[in-house]
């Protein structure tokens, strides 16, 4: 009789669909935190680096981060996720000291990129190296439960193996995942209404509260298959073999299967009290998060002026703003009372890294006429504006309008900044309507540089395509029903003598505000002899100079151009300038009047750009004759073909160094 052996086999498992349930929602829940996170990082750059150099690479780094992540060794899924909450929970400090020491090196390209490197990078990685162990160990169990039974010498992959087909996925997968989703946060109205380090503490809080929770929903995993102890089937020839069957004998074979349940291992003490102790540090997490996690920036809003701690920079305001990301009003201090400098007694406002504009103060806020000086809210007195592009725009007034049609009596205004020219426009009379995106730029406008309240049926916080596109619907249903507008109709309140058009903003300005079907629209709100004074900041031999000289002279019978510096500039057209472009529907020659007192408003500054307009004016037909008549198509900004984002993205890189020389960087780097 043979000897009975043994094997051990496990009966096939059955999965647990709550189980993979689970791990599937999980990587779905890891990777919609990741763009998340990627976008708020994004988002909390922006005041330091603006959006062109924060974007340029970043991309690439998504990519490079789900590289590393898919290919590294498998992680153990508990210890990464804490070490995932613990780099969340440092976001809000590595961003930003990682991001101010790399903008002092002065390289808006390198700089963003070794800021990504050093804090999205890791955090990055670690999620996708989560995902891919979710992934893997999902497919694992399916895999070993339909095929270990029949091979159990053959498990499909060993559990650190990166060359799984999930693996495999993963990479496309997260990077792709990351990149896409991103654009799903603006839309969400709870998101916009969070800070960034709110963002990062609370991401960084999910993740902890997962750790510290996950030796209790251990439950989810399917129990260890029962070993099967198996008798090796015994031959036994036949007693009495069958006859005619030469050379064959009859067996019996013998299968008797023994059932043996899993070994019983029980938890040590130690880790139960492990356990224990991660469940009672849950209500530390939210305490942390409000306190020494918060950020090193100021709290927002500003409760109270802010100085800094070298003496020379005091912050008025500083508030989120879900559009702009941080929205503040500074002011620089006498450094020396023995002499005041050039940057002395400066107020300023900025959105983002971009300065929207500022004016004088204390006693650098002087006028010809003491009377004339503007007062902000809490009444200090308020001077010329730092900028002479504002007071520029303000030249649309001087446009000569036909005969009998008098001065103008209305103003639009398609941005605000710090409304210097909408002050103006409403000291000299003329009833004012703002359309501004951002509500925080108009309040600090309002608070701080002296804007007068409009009133509700004026002012409009949204985005101006829309705006101008439901008031020329409005307009153009009303005149078809009737008569077409004619000059008889000047006296309407829908029409406008004078828009102003400015929304040059970090480096850019908005590319769906400046195509052919944008000024369509526009054109239907303006009177016929009104005047549209758009502002553009660039080189106008460049692509997107060229593209919005050639679509506003498609749109508008005559244009001029003027650029805004003190000092005249031998190479206008391919020098980094300020412009403004003043355009009319009449198709008489666009003329400007002599100023007079009057116009000037007490103001040094208006005087001298006044005065000096002339000699500050660009021959807009050399820049349409430098296009070649064949290509001239492709610099017509149309809604379906519009590439003026992806131009002005490049020349945003060294506007970034601009600014930077026109303020310290301790001013951009307190907010």
């Amino acid at each position: 009789m043979a000897s009975l052996a043994t094997t051990g086999v496990r009966e096939p498992p059955k999965p647990s669909v709550l189980a993979i349930a689970v791990t599937r929602l999980s990587a779905i829940a890891i990777l919609l935190g990741l763009s998340l996170a990627t976008f708020t990082y994004k988002h909390s750059l922006e005041p330091l680096y603006g959006d062109a150099p924060v974007s340029l690479h970043l991309t690439k780094i998504v990519w490079a981060s789900s590289i590393l992540g898919t290919f590294a060794p498998s992680v153990p899924i508990s210890r990464a996720t804490l070490g995932l909450g613990l780099l969340l929970y440092a976001l809000p400090y590595s961003s930003y000291w990682v991001a101010v020491y790399t903008g002092r090196l002065g390289d808006p390209i390198w700089g963003p990129v070794a800021t990504h490197l050093i804090v999205l990078l890791p955090i990055l990685s670690l999620g996708v190296a989560l995902v891919k162990a979710l992934q893997v160990g999902a497919a694992l169990a399916v895999r070993r439960a339909q095929l270990i039974h029949i091979y159990p010498q053959e498990a499909p992959y060993a559990k650190d193996d990166a060359s799984a087909p999930q693996s495999t996925m993963t990479l496309p997968v997260c990077a792709t995942a990351v990149n896409a989703l991103q654009g799903l946060w603006p839309a969400v109205p709870f998101i916009a209404t969070l800070s960034d380090s709110q963002i990062f503490l609370q991401l960084g809080t999910v993740c902890a509260s997962f750790w510290a929770m996950e030796p209790f929903v251990a439950g989810v995993r399917p129990p260890p298959a029962p070993v099967v102890k198996v008798l090796e089937p015994v031959t036994e020839p036949s007693p009495s073999p069958a006859k005619g069957k030469k050379g064959k004998k009859n067996a019996t074979e013998k299968v008797t299967p023994v059932v043996v349940p899993p070994p019983v291992h029980p938890r040590p003490q130690k880790q139960n009290t492990a356990s224990k102790l991660r469940i009672v540090l849950l209500p530390l997490f939210p305490f942390l998060t409000s306190t020494i996690l918060r950020g090193p920036t100021l709290p927002k809003p500003l409760l109270e002026p802010y100085t800094h701690p070298l003496g020379e920079l005091k912050i008025l305001s500083s508030v989120h703003s879900s559009y702009s990301g941080v929205v503040v009003v500074g002011q620089t201090l006498q450094k020396n009372p023995d002499q005041i400098g050039n940057m002395d007694y400066l107020r300023y406002l900025r959105a983002g890294h971009s300065l929207l504009g500022g004016v004088w103060v204390g006693p650098k806020a002087t006028a010809e006429d003491p009377s004339a000086v503007i007062t902000d809210e809490a009444g200090e007195s308020l001077g010329d504006s730092i900028y002479s592009a504002f007071v520029l725009q303000e030249a649309a007034r001087l446009v000569v309008k036909k005969p009998g049609n008098g001065t103008p009596k209305n103003a639009l205004m398609i941005g605000l900044g710090a409304g210097i020219a909408a002050t103006s426009f409403d000291r000299h009379g003329l009833d004012v309507t703002i359309v501004e995106i951002d509500q925080a730029v108009y309040d600090a406008a309002h608070r701080f540089f002296g804007v007068p309240n409009p009133g509700p049926d004026k002012l409009f916080i949204q985005d101006a395509r829309g705006w101008v596109h439901n008031r020329s619907s409005t307009l153009t249903e009303s005149t078809t029903a009737t008569a077409p507008v004619t000059d008889g109709d000047l006296a309407s309140p829908e029409l406008y003598d004078i828009v102003v058009h400015d929304l040059f903003s970090g480096g850019g300005v908005p590319s769906h505000l400046y195509t052919f079907e944008f000024w369509q629209d526009l054109k239907n709100i303006v009177r016929p002899d009104g005047v549209v004074a758009v502002n553009f900041a660039g080189i106008l031999e460049s692509d997107s100079g060229k593209a919005v000289v050639n679509t506003l002279q498609a749109s508008f019978p005559r244009c001029r151009a003027f650029y805004d510096a003190l000092e005249q500039s031998h190479n206008m057209t391919s020098e980094f300038l300020n412009w403004v472009f003043f355009c009319t529907l009449s198709p008489q020659p666009l003329e400007f009047r002599m100023p007079v007192d009057a116009d000037f408003l007490g103001s040094y500054l208006r005087r001298h750009v006044f005065l000096q307009l002339p000699e500050r004016e660009a021959d807009l037909a050399e820049v349409i004759g430098s296009i070649p008549a064949d290509i001239r198509e492709r610099y017509l900004l149309k809604d379906g073909a519009n590439p003026l984002g992806e131009w002005q993205a490049k020349e945003a890189i060294g506007h970034w160094k601009i600014m930077r020389g026109v303020l310290p960087d301790v001013y951009w780097e307190t907010y």
